[in-house]
C-alpha cells in the first residue's frame, strides 16, 4: 500500500490527467449541444435547413428531456441531469417561439396599429419573442423546484454589478449619440425612439442574459469548471451572433469579435458578482449603441 510519501510522480499524476482528460470531453459534448441548440435551433435566421425546421427544433428539445429523465434517474449519473435539463430548457424556448411567436406578434400590432418596422413595432415584437422563450423556461424551472435565483435573477453583489453595468450604459450611449451625429442622423427622430429602443434592449438583454449564461454558469461549472464554462457560454454566444441577418457577411467576422469578448465580459461579470444585473445592463449598453448609431 502506497503512503503520500512513497507514490510516484507518475501515479500522483494520473487522477490528474484523468479528470482533465473528461472535462475536455465534456466541453466538447457541451458545445456540441449548446450549437445545436443556438446556431442549428435558432430561428433569427435561415443558414441550416435546421432554423427552419419545427420537428428539428422538438426533436432536439425531447432528446434533451429524455436525456434529463434518464440522468437524474440514475444512481451513478444523477449529478449530471442539471446539465441536460439547461440545454433542455434552452431548446424549449425555440419550440415555443416558433409556434407561437409569430401569431403573438402579429396579434400585437394589429392590436396597436403600430408598423412593424418602427421602433414602436421592434420592441412589441421582442415583447413576444421574450414571453415565449422566457415563458417556458420558468415554467421548468418551478416545474423542477428550482428558482429563479439558479439562473442570477437575484441580488448577489448588486452595488459592484450595477455600478460596472451603469458606467458602461453611459459611456456607450454617450458614445452612440456622438456616432449618430457625426452620420448626420436626425437627433430629433434618435431621441424620439430612444424609449422604445431601451425597452426593445432591456428585454432582450435580460432575455439573452438568461438564455445563454444564467442557464448554465452554475449548472455546467461543476462539469467544466467556472473558466470552462465562461468559455463555452462565450462561444455559444459569439458563434450564433455570426449569422445576425442585420450585419453585413463582409462584416461577421468583425461582428463575431465584438460578440465573442462582450460576451466573455457579461458572463465574467455575472459570475463574479453572482447576479446578472450589471451584464444586462451592460448587454443593454451594447444593444442601444448599435440602434442609436445605426439607427436599426
Amino acid at each position: 500500500m502506497h503512503t503520500a510519501a512513497t507514490m510516484t510522480k507518475s501515479e500522483t499524476l494520473a487522477p490528474n490527467w484523468k479528470a482533465t482528460a473528461l472535462r475536455a470531453c465534456l466541453f466538447v459534448l457541451f458545445l456540441i449541444c449548446g450549437l445545436l441548440v443556438f446556431v442549428f435551433g435558432l430561428d433569427y435566421h435561415s443558414r441550416f435547413w435546421t432554423n427552419s425546421s419545427g420537428a428539428f427544433k422538438a426533436g432536439l428539445s425531447a432528446l434533451f428531456l429524455v436525456a434529463t429523465v434518464a440522468l437524474r434517474r440514475s444512481e451513478r449519473r444523477r449529478r449530471y441531469w442539471p446539465m441536460a435539463f439547461a440545454f433542455f430548457a434552452a431548446s424549449l424556448a425555440n419550440v415555443t417561439a416558433w409556434y407561437l411567436v409569430a401569431p403573438l406578434q402579429r396579434w400585437l400590432w394589429n392590436l396597436t396599429g403600430v408598423g412593424v418596422d418602427t421602433p414602436q413595432g421592434l420592441m412589441l415584437g421582442k415583447l413576444a419573442d421574450v414571453a415565449l422563450r422566457l415563458g417556458p423556461i420558468f415554467l421548468v424551472l418551478w416545474l423542477v423546484r428550482d428558482n429563479l435565483s439558479s439562473v442570477y435573477v437575484r441580488r448577489g453583489q448588486l452595488k459592484w454589478s450595477l455600478t460596472l453595468g451603469g458606467l458602461a450604459l453611459a459611456n456607450l450611449l454617450a458614445t452612440s449619440i456622438a456616432v449618430a451625429a457625426s452620420r448626420d442622423a436626425d437627433l430629433t427622430v434618435v431621441f424620439a425612439s430612444l424609449p422604445w429602443w431601451f425597452a426593445f434592449s432591456s428585454m432582450n438583454a435580460f432575455m439573452e442574459e438568461i438564455w445563454y449564461r444564467g442557464l448554465f454558469l452554475k449548472r455546467l461549472e461543476p462539469a467544466i469548471g467556472a473558466t470552462g464554462v465562461i468559455w463555452l457560454t462565450t462561444l455559444l454566444f459569439g458563434t450564433s451572433h455570426l449569422f445576425a441577418t442585420y450585419i453585413d457577411p463582409s462584416g461577421a467576422l468583425v461582428f463575431g469579435v465584438i460578440t465573442l469578448t462582450l460576451g466573455f465580459a457579461w458572463g465574467l461579470l455575472m459570475q463574479k458578482t453572482n447576479t446578472l444585473w450589471g451584464s444586462v445592463l451592460f448587454h443593454l449598453a451594447a444593444d442601444v449603441y448599435w440602434l442609436v448609431a445605426f439607427g436599426m
